[in-house]
């Protein structure tokens, strides 16, 4: 047996850099996935028609500074205002679809996991790489237009006249749009990471909060129950519903329109709606953990 030659290339004797392995591994993929869906033309136009019903409120409160007593009057309950606004939920339910749809099912179907997986990436650096990068793109489409919105009518009402009677909205802010995106990306990562085919997936989630909505009116409509607290429960029994019925707990109020069809709600029971809305999004994280592996096992 012959000898090996020496290694010529004696240069890493003299290296003095890090030797241990990034902490964020996962920040690696959460960047690759925002890249990628920023370069989407589509969803700058998804994120413009999310801001809409928030430009017509800011529109119609810099309308109501030369509108007098009655226009006053009508803007006046402004958290219910930003409420109604904020349950206007489909753009942003495409959104999430858009960016979260084929976040695991690609990866599936090009076989990345093995590639991901191979490298000094776990399982929970890869999940949670791909949980943030729809998380953070739904929760920018809740957050930023909120927030234009709520400085405006700040700066134009008064600072402090605007703390002291709506300024929960601004503490409010960042559990609304996290809400919304977690639920999304929890539910998103867990059908995605089971399936190849990122329009499927789209189909069922879709399909899922559509049809929660219509039998959850259903089955309160159904049922001859005597508190208007319950039945208003049973309405949000749904990933729409859940949304709007803990934003109504968050702002203590129920949404409201600018236009008169868009009438006060009862506020139901928060307590299921939180415990079902954590429950979705640890059944979710947990199905996708559980699918995402870098090999296919065969048994029997």
């Amino acid at each position: 047996m012959s000898q090996q030659a020496p290694i010529a290339d004696l240069s890493y004797r003299n290296y003095d850099g890090p030797k241990s392995l990034k902490t964020a591994r996962w920040w690696v993929i959460t960047r690759n996935g925002l890249r990628v869906s920023f370069k989407k033309k589509s969803l700058w136009v998804l994120f413009a028609l999310a801001s809409l019903p928030y430009l017509f409120l800011l529109f119609f409160l810099f309308m109501g500074t030369f509108g007098g007593e009655m226009m006053a009057e009508q803007l006046g309950d402004f958290r219910g205002l930003i409420l109604g606004a904020y349950t206007s939920a489909f753009w942003p339910l495409m959104i999430a679809l858009m960016v979260g749809a084929g976040s695991i099912a690609a990866d599936n179907r090009a076989n990345a996991l093995q590639v991901y997986l191979s490298k000094p990436v776990t399982k929970r650096d890869y999940l949670t790489g791909k949980w943030l990068a729809i998380f953070m793109v739904v929760f920018g489409a809740y957050f930023l237009p909120m927030f234009l919105v709520t400085t405006y009518q700040a700066f134009d009402q008064g600072i402090v006249t605007f703390i002291k009677s709506d300024g929960v909205i601004f503490a409010a802010m960042p559990l609304l749009a996290a809400l919304p995106a977690a639920l999304h990306a929890s539910l998103l990562v867990g059908i995605s990471a089971w399936n190849k085919t990122p329009w499927i997936v789209g189909v069922i989630y879709a399909g899922l909060y559509f049809f929660s909505t219509i039998f959850a009116n259903i089955l309160a409509g159904s049922l001859d129950l005597k508190s208007e607290i319950a039945e208003s429960t049973l309405r949000h029994l749904s990933i729409e519903g859940l949304i709007s019925g803990i934003g109504q707990w968050i702002l203590n109020t129920s949404p409201r329109s600018l236009t008169p069809s868009f009438g006060n709600t009862t506020s139901p029971n928060v307590i299921p709606l939180l415990l079902i809305a954590a429950g979705l999004i640890v059944v979710g994280i947990v199905v996708a953990r559980a699918r995402i592996r870098a090999v296919e096992v065969v048994q029997g």
